[in-house]
């Protein structure tokens, strides 16, 4: 995992925390690191890019690298 793109994601995600006031999750997909809120982690699953147990709240949590408080 690429250390340098791990930090700015966790920078980028709070930055938008701070902006919107929604939580934000830092996931390794498609082999990248990417920032989702959780109305787009549900429409990814809604269309079967992510795997269904990605709706839970733990799932998500537990296979994220970070998430905004």
């Amino acid at each position: 995992m690429n250390y340098v793109a791990v930090k700015s994601a966790i920078r980028h995600a709070d930055r938008m925390h701070r902006l919107t006031g929604k939580r934000f999750y830092v996931i390794k997909a498609a082999g990248r690191i990417r920032v989702y809120d959780r109305n787009k982690i549900d429409e990814l699953v809604r269309l079967r890019i992510f795997r269904k147990e990605m709706k839970d709240y733990l799932n998500v949590v537990r296979n994220c690298i970070y998430h905004t408080k």
